[in-house]
């Protein structure tokens, strides 16, 4: 249990790093352990850029996590003195960005103790909490604080995950904090004047975050995925779930059959999205004016049309790998073809 503690009490200081900072070394590690698959990308980041040292994408096998965990370090060459960065998501992590009078660092130590315990829905006693300053609004004398939490059970069984395979854990992160990382840092959305969001759509959830020139204003996880339009197949078509995950991934001319059965999960998720659209305008005054989705389950036949008609706002497909540097045992096509679940692991191989 030592291990757990530690690792436990190096998600404090995880969550007081810039979302923005480049730092990682030679072979740094990002590891998410989704329910669909394990994904590792290891980097090494410098100021000519990102470069991708190795990369391994591994199915999980009836929640062998274990199993998909081993194999994927075996594809992107893990050596044991390699620190990695693993991430937690679910309903017991938060993360909640809220506004503060401007105060000097002590001031904000004192005062964020009442915050963490305002914010956060959980008793303090049970999870890894705490705090950064993403950016000050003088004119309004006023900053922007992000608080992030999840609970200590979820680290421990994420910690206990990494010391079975002897992967050598230097941290825990969240995944829509990761997801902010990755889309300023890799994906690049910061340009002057902008407005987006990026969504990762995955298995189980769905992760969104809203960027302004590059910097969050809002994180948060929605429970739903493209597991939810795959166990909709299976009741309204009575299909096995193989058959539906087959039928899903290549519609064929059943497509227009098929986007009545999507259709309730999709206008779900798309008024789950809305609400933190409305939130996010409603607060700053300001629209999102494109969404950029990437994800296992974006890959749907037509979801961005669908998206975009529900959501009255231009959704695309994000593609990133032109801005990435490949080592050349690094095998580029297979990276491409696996890039749209890989924007996770690549945020947490940057911390």
């Amino acid at each position: 249990m030592k291990f757990v503690e530690q690792a436990v009490g190096q998600a404090k200081e995880l969550f007081t790093k810039s979302l923005a900072q480049t730092s990682a070394p030679v072979g740094s590690l990002g590891v998410d352990i989704g329910s669909y698959a394990v994904k590792i990308v290891r980097l090494e980041a410098g100021k000519d850029g990102v470069k991708v040292l190795g990369c391994g994408v591994e199915k999980v096998a009836e929640r062998n996590y274990r199993d998909a965990l081993s194999k994927a370090m075996v594809k992107a060459k893990v050596s044991p003195d390699q620190a990695a960065v693993l991430s937690v998501a679910g309903q017991g992590v938060v993360s909640r960005y809220i506004e503060l009078p401007l105060m000097n660092k002590s001031e904000l130590e004192s005062s964020m103790k009442f915050e963490i315990e305002k914010y956060v829905p959980f008793p303090v006693g049970e999870v890894s909490a705490d705090y950064a300053v993403i950016h000050e609004m003088r004119d309004k004398a006023k900053m922007c604080v992000l608080i992030a939490a999840a609970k200590n059970d979820l680290i421990s069984k994420k910690c206990n995950l990494a010391k079975e395979v002897n992967l050598n854990l230097k941290a825990i992160d969240l995944d829509c904090l990761a997801l902010a990382n990755f889309a300023v840092e890799v994906a690049g959305l910061r340009d002057k004047g902008s407005c987006c969001g990026i969504i990762n759509i995955g298995k189980t959830a769905s992760n969104i975050n809203i960027l302004v020139e590059g910097v969050p204003y809002l994180s948060r996880d929605i429970f739903i995925g493209g597991d939810d339009i795959t166990k909709k197949m299976m009741e309204d078509l009575e299909l096995e779930y193989a058959e539906a995950e087959k039928l899903k991934a290549n519609p064929g001319a059943k497509k227009e059959e098929l986007m009545s059965t999507w259709d309730p999960i999709l206008n779900n998720l798309s008024a789950e999205i809305r609400v933190s659209l409305d939130y996010f305008e409603a607060r700053n005054n300001r629209a999102v004016s494109k969404i950029y989705i990437t994800g296992g389950s974006s890959r749907l036949d037509g979801i961005e049309a669908y998206l975009k008609q529900l959501l009255s706002v231009e959704i695309n497909k994000l593609d990133y790998c032109g801005k990435l540097k490949f080592d050349e045992s690094v095998n580029v096509k297979e990276f491409e073809a696996s890039s749209d679940l890989l924007s996770i692991a690549l945020g947490l191989a940057l911390r």
